[in-house]
């Protein structure tokens, strides 16, 4: 991930941007489903698996993993998406970091969109302080449904916050209060 480019700052501001969605959509429940959150926004999510041979080519040669596409007056966007075998972790942050681009209206000139993007789609899927509540031995990765790579960055991610010594902040506090937890178990579920 690329999101050592940021700031402490802009990390934080990041991850009340994610806690703002997750209030206004009224979503509270983990592991996140990224379908369910793309339908709250409005935003059709189509699966590489859904496309005929000739789509999920043009699809593959735009992008390996996700994009997302808006018609020219952004009344409807829609996220394109590799949900295929192997690809079922990628495919739940991919379409994280896509609803990223969208929520925080990243354009192609907005400087450190991929790392903002990134570091959006990480905190919505694996949010630091809820990684502070797992108990010793379990599987960050199978909690969450995520990849053991954006397992672990969350679990460095939490260790930083837990040395940093501060007072949780307001949206730190509401994940805590407000989450229900599910457990893993993602089977099938995007």
């Amino acid at each position: 991930m690329s999101t050592e480019l940021l700031t402490r700052a802009r990390q934080i501001e990041i991850e009340i941007e994610v806690v703002t969605l997750l209030q206004e959509l009224g979503i509270n429940r983990y592991p996140m489903s990224v379908q369910d959150l793309a339908e709250g926004l409005g935003i059709e999510l189509v699966k590489y698996s859904s496309l005929s041979v000739e789509e999920r080519a043009l699809a593959k040669a735009a992008s390996d993993d996700a994009f997302h596409v808006r018609t020219a007056d952004f009344y409807e966007t829609r996220i394109v998406l590799d949900d295929r075998g192997a690809y079922y972790f990628r495919s739940r942050f991919s379409g994280a970091h896509e609803i990223g681009h969208i929520w925080l209206e990243h354009r192609e000139s907005t400087a450190d969109r991929e790392a903002e993007a990134d570091y959006f789609a990480g905190y919505l899927l694996v949010p630091h302080p809820l990684v502070l509540t797992a108990s010793a031995g379990e599987s960050v990765s199978d909690l969450f449904g995520v990849s053991g790579q954006c397992a672990d960055y969350a679990q460095d991610q939490a260790r930083v916050r837990l040395r940093e010594g501060t007072p949780r902040r307001p949206h730190e506090k509401w994940l805590l209060d407000n989450v229900v937890w599910e457990g893993g178990g993602l089977v099938g579920r995007l």
